[in-house]
């Protein structure tokens, strides 16, 4: 049996085993140092995180403190005339405007207030629906001799209009994009043209709840491509409102009128890619406007073909803005209500209903009463109570 290490050194440590010792206490320190600095980190960042959430909470106060001290939205008391003259309503009185959302918000409030407290919620992410141009045309014949009735005849374009490619050799169909093929509404001729003009630009601030409106940067226009009219290809309306009245003939003989109504090109209106988007009219020369009375001329005798050579009259009127384009998100936008946050202001009209018919407009103009008489969908369908209920007493 081998003599232990400290026996054969009279119990004394050999430097082997001091070494090893040495070492081993090194581990521990630096194991301990590891452990110390360690919880200083934690220490240092859990500070970090204590003054971030007692900032953000400071800030947070201070912002309700802000909101409640804002001013609250003006009463609107009243209209201003182009010629200078007001015409106020009474102390709880309403005013209505049946002009639409961007008319009312974007070009009629005043910017100084628009800025301060803001437009209905949702509004500057929606767009507006191409201006639209009226062409009436005079025609010669009853209705009887034109073969024309009452009723409005569409065409729309690309509905269901998708440019597809069929392999000749598999017989496989490559899906194309909707309206994207010859006579789409492109010319080649001045598809890459762009211009810069001025918009109204407008901003979000607060909860979301209201959004105010600036006068902003120059803005581009929202897409390289021009829009034009083509005959037998873009969206037109046909209409003959001799042909609706029964006492028509008898008052006026034998004449008759039709109003064909179209989108307007590039050449009457410019969109900006502003918030809300919009249009703004150009000044146009008398050429610009017969080479398009021409084209559309073309069109409405193609569709109605014994209304050739009865043609006495035709003028163009427009743009006219035709409200607020009919996307998702105009329907998801919960501003779009009679009410509006400045007391006393309502909107009617076709921008809260669907389409741009009279019908519609009656409807926006129905429940913009019923709003003004605070009735609400609880009245309307388990009281069945609202204006019309309300006139019927009388």
């Amino acid at each position: 049996m081998a003599p232990k290490e400290s026996d054969r050194t009279g119990g004394r440590t050999t430097p082997a085993a001091a070494a090893a010792a040495a070492a081993t206490c090194n581990k521990q320190r630096q194991s301990q140092r590891n452990n110390h600095e360690k919880a200083d980190k934690e220490e240092e960042e859990e500070k970090k995180d204590t003054a971030k959430a007692g900032k953000k909470a400071g800030d947070e106060d201070k912002k309700d403190g802000d909101d409640a001290k804002k001013e609250p939205a003006p009463q609107c008391i009243g209209v201003a005339l182009g010629d200078g003259r007001e015409i106020r309503v009474r102390e709880d009185g309403a005013v209505v405007s049946m002009l639409g959302f961007i008319p009312t918000f974007a070009h009629l409030l005043n910017p100084d207030i628009r800025t301060k407290h803001g437009v209905p919620r949702g509004l500057p992410a929606l767009s507006e629906r191409r201006p639209l141009l009226k062409i009436l045309i005079g025609l010669n014949g009853t209705a009887d001799d034109l073969a024309i009735t009452g009723a409005d005849w569409y065409r729309l374009p690309n509905a269901s209009r998708a440019f597809d490619e069929s392999d000749p050799m598999t017989g496989g169909v490559k899906l194309g994009e909707i309206g994207m093929g010859p006579g789409s509404g492109e010319a080649d001729d001045d598809a890459n043209e762009d211009s810069l003009a001025s918009a109204v630009e407008t901003t979000e601030t607060g909860e979301g709840s209201e959004n105010t409106a600036r006068r902003g940067k120059h803005s581009k226009k929202t897409s390289g491509r021009r829009n034009k009219f083509d005959t037998g290809v873009s969206w037109i309306k046909v209409s003959f409102p001799s042909a609706k009245d029964p006492s028509w003939e008898d008052r006026y003989g034998n004449i008759s009128t039709c109003v064909v109504t179209v989108e307007a090109d590039d050449d009457f209106v410019t969109n900006f890619d502003s918030k809300p988007a919009i249009f703004s009219n150009h000044k146009i020369g008398a050429d610009v406007a017969q080479r398009l009375m021409q084209r559309v001329l073309k069109d409405v005798l193609q569709t109605y073909p014994q209304l050739e050579g009865k043609v006495a009259f035709s003028k163009l009127l427009g743009p006219v803005r035709a409200g607020l384009s009919h996307n998702p998100e105009r329907y998801a936008a919960k501003g779009i209500r009679p009410e509006t946050l400045y007391p006393g202001l309502y909107v009617g009209g076709s921008d809260l209903t669907v389409g741009d018919s009279l019908s519609g407009s009656i409807v926006g103009g129905w429940l913009a009463a019923n709003a003004v008489m605070k009735y609400n969908f609880v009245d309307y369908i388990f009281l069945e109570k609202h204006i019309v209920s309300d006139l019927a007493l009388f």
